[in-house]
């Protein structure tokens, strides 16, 4: 039997599925993706982080491992990693401060002064240029290599490029070339990653948007609907979910039965993180082609994933679209929800009228 509700629920299995895959790592490290990540100044961020997006800084601390996939990569002077750096982008800058080693992959690679390495750095790179401190050995292949006046290598420093180290530059260990390292030479490889990435992303955004369209019609036409007609509402009652859902999740915690549902809370409060910014994305699209008197769901879905991907590239703009775009998303699902709940409480009154 092939009937339309079958489908639906197939739909949202693989909703579900897809969700859990892609926050399978949540409990071992926080998992974040989107067109521009920021760890703020204060901010911490326990368990390590896996960061996949347009641009990813750090400008507060990540306890446990970095683990990034970006156009670019920055540690600002104010940021901490206390575990392992690793991944590639087009443009890697280490400014903070990283307690254990650093292995990335980048077009561009820069250890500023301010910028500290505790344990050893391997990199592959088109530049690669050292004026902070590594405590240990750095193995880099790239196509120029360069020590700046205040660059300082505690262990060895092997490397495969043209070299430059300039008056000023103390290496400990010895400085040797090793023409093996020319295969870690990868200056091709952050634009052809970053737009691989870049593809991936929005195909999985469209993918998952398609199986809401298709699980959940009802709710999707419902965020929809609220974003045009009524965004302020839709707006506010995303910002109370956003806010609000934490604090109760906190308060089940300290009940005697609230512990197993406050778990299970927690799973769907990120899964609505997730779904809701589809949505949004998709409310987006919807009201772009009213304003052209068109009405198509796949053209909506496809317009509102691709024009907001492509504004979360602008700095501070970016961010904030993105975050209009997550509340609308949540907003038009708690209003779905609570339309919901009334239509049963109407029916559930209408036998005992």
């Amino acid at each position: 039997m092939r009937s339309p509700a079958l489908r639906r629920a197939l739909a949202a299995v693989l909703v579900v599925a897809l969700a859990v895959s892609t926050f399978a790592g949540v409990a071992a490290a926080d998992e974040r993706a989107g067109g521009t990540i920021v760890v703020e100044e204060g901010e911490t961020v326990t368990n390590g982080l896996q960061a996949t997006g347009g641009t990813v800084v750090v400008r507060g601390t990540v306890e446990g491992d970095l683990e990034a996939f970006a156009g670019s990569v920055e540690i600002t002077e104010s940021g901490t990693v206390t575990g392992d750096v690793g991944g590639a982008a087009g443009s890697i800058r280490i400014a903070g401060t990283v307690e254990e080693d650093v292995d990335v992959a980048g077009g561009s690679i820069v250890v500023t002064e301010s910028g500290t390495v505790t344990g050893d750095v391997r990199a592959g790179a088109g530049s690669f240029t050292l004026a902070g401190t590594v405590d240990g050995t750095v193995r880099v292949g790239a196509g120029s290599v360069s020590l700046t006046p205040t660059a300082s290598v505690g262990g060895d420093f092997v490397y495969d490029g043209e070299f430059t180290q300039a008056e000023g530059a103390t290496v400990d260990g010895e400085i040797r070339h090793d023409p093996d390292l020319g295969s870690m030479h990868v200056s091709p490889l952050p634009s052809i990653a970053n737009w691989l990435l870049t593809l991936y992303l929005l195909a999985l955004t469209l993918f998952v948007g398609a199986l809401l369209l298709v699980a959940l019609p009802g709710v999707s036409a419902t965020v929809a609907d609220a974003t045009a007609n009524s965004p302020l509402h839709a707006l506010g009652a995303g910002f109370l979910t956003l806010v609000g859902t934490p604090f109760v999740l906190v308060l089940l915690v300290f009940t005697i039965v609230g512990i197993p549902v406050a778990l299970f809370g927690i799973f769907l409060y990120v899964l609505l993180l997730l779904l809701g910014f589809v949505w949004g994305s998709y409310a987006v699209g919807a009201w772009l082609l009213s304003l052209a008197d068109r009405a198509n769901r796949w053209v909506a879905l496809f317009v509102g994933v691709l024009v907001v991907h492509l504004l979360g590239y602008i700095p501070v703009l970016g961010e904030l679209v993105e975050l209009v775009v997550l509340l609308f998303g949540i907003g038009g699902v708690a209003i779905a929800a609570y339309r919901h709940f009334q239509r049963r409480r109407r029916s559930d009154a209408a036998p005992a009228a």
